[in-house]
């Protein structure tokens, strides 16, 4: 297993794409089945200030469980790296706990299979960590490296964490005296006061007077149906890792009928599935007639790819519009849920703002969610999102969590 090493040439890194801008974001929680049936994240990741390079570095907690420890894969979109031939080394900066823990890293998406190396917590400062492909306890045949995957070993005691940063591809390893300029940095930055993410979430959500028959209902235990108008976040098309048998548990409106139940309120939570505004607004009215519901949940995170500009935005109006306008004459409470995509290279019509704009024109209640990823500062949604119009584990259950806020009195 390589551990620090010293260099052999002249430092030359790349840098993998993302990883400054949203730490977080592209990594997935992959852990034992029993651990995602009993509602369990044994590992969770935090975008923090603590940093040597950039603004924020990422954190991550392996909590105590009955099972293995978890591991985070890191998988952006094509391939973590193209081509490491050029490259002698993956190279990385941690941050350990200061216990006699081991760190993982490893190269794939963490198959018994696959290459890993280790690395030491013992260091509440930052160190290096360089490693030669011939350091990994397989050979690394494949010229790009796909993903990526960190973890701690089975020995380590947990709870156990580090904080990442930094991660490149060297052709060897940096030279002494700029380690100590970026050790200096990482003592500067670890001064930063970090923002924690706001308890109270009502300060997100408006309108929860509008919804006191609901909550009358939960509160006398009754039956209550709920539908879900949403798009691919409310699919469930960023949760690859988690088994399909428990996925929709994990979903943020199952979340949310789960906060349902555990107040004696025997529901029933119905997905319309669309892609888009437009979808809603034809398929809305049929989904009444199908489940009755109590409430219906709209939610809308952003068009396809390539579709932008004045009139689209229009129309996705007029498509939001009509959406409240069937439900109103249904008699139906709605609660508006905008989920906002991350900004990337694609051009596309953010629905999300589109439909909290109509929601407060036509009185309805709304949960802004993309204001409460953001709450910590730019840059530090990763923590909530998969991909970049996708939410991870722990983004649907924040927004869950920001759906139960409306079961409770104003």
């Amino acid at each position: 297993m390589g551990q620090f090493f010293a260099p052999v040439c002249p430092a030359q890194e790349t840098d993998f794409r993302g990883w400054e801008d949203h730490p977080g974001l592209h990594f997935y929680l992959v852990q034992d089945a029993p651990l995602w049936t009993a509602d369990v994240l044994s590992v969770t990741r935090t975008p923090v200030r603590d940093h040597v390079r950039g603004e924020h570095a990422l954190k991550l907690m392996f909590h105590v469980t009955q099972h293995a420890a978890g591991l985070v894969v890191y998988r952006p979109p094509g391939f973590a790296a193209g081509d490491r031939t050029p490259y002698g080394a993956l190279s990385f900066w941690v941050k350990g706990d200061g216990s006699e823990g081991v760190g993982v890293v490893g190269i794939g998406d963490g198959a018994a299979d696959d290459p890993r190396a280790q690395f030491r917590l013992g260091s509440r400062d930052w160190q290096p960590v360089r490693l030669r492909w011939q350091d990994f306890d397989r050979e690394i045949t494949a010229p790009e490296i796909r993903s990526l995957f960190f973890s701690v070993t089975s020995g380590t005691r947990r709870p156990a964490g580090y904080i990442i940063d930094r991660i490149e591809l060297a052709r060897s390893i940096d030279p002494p005296d700029e380690d100590e300029a970026v050790r200096a940095a990482g003592r500067k930055a670890a001064g930063l006061v970090e923002v924690s993410r706001p308890d109270d979430l009502s300060a997100f959500v408006s309108g929860r007077d509008k919804l006191s028959d609901f909550r009358a209902r939960v509160e006398a235990k009754k039956p209550v149906r709920v539908l879900v108008v949403g798009d691919a976040v409310a699919q469930g098309a960023g949760l690859w890792n988690v088994p399909a048998g428990v996925r929709s548990t994990r979903l943020f409106w199952g979340v949310f009928d789960g906060e349902l139940r555990k107040r004696g309120a025997a529901s029933t939570v119905g997905l319309q599935a669309v892609s888009g505004a437009a979808d809603a607004a034809s398929r809305v009215q049929v989904a009444l007639r199908r489940y009755k519901p109590d409430l219906v949940i709209v939610q809308l995170s952003s068009s396809a790819p390539g579709v932008s500009g004045a009139g689209a935005i229009a129309r996705t109006r007029r498509e939001v519009q009509a959406v409240f306008s069937i439900c109103r004459r249904g008699k139906v409470p709605v609660v508006a849920l905008g989920v906002p995509a991350l900004p990337d290279a694609f051009r596309r019509v953010d629905e999300s703002s589109v439909l909290l704009e109509e929601a407060v024109r036509a009185g309805v209640p709304t949960a802004d969610f993309g204001r409460l990823a953001a709450a910590r500062g730019k840059g530090f949604e990763g923590e909530y999102y998969a991909e970049t119009d996708q939410l991870n584990v722990q983004g649907h259950l924040l927004a869950g969590k920001l759906l139960t806020t409306f079961l409770t009195e104003p």
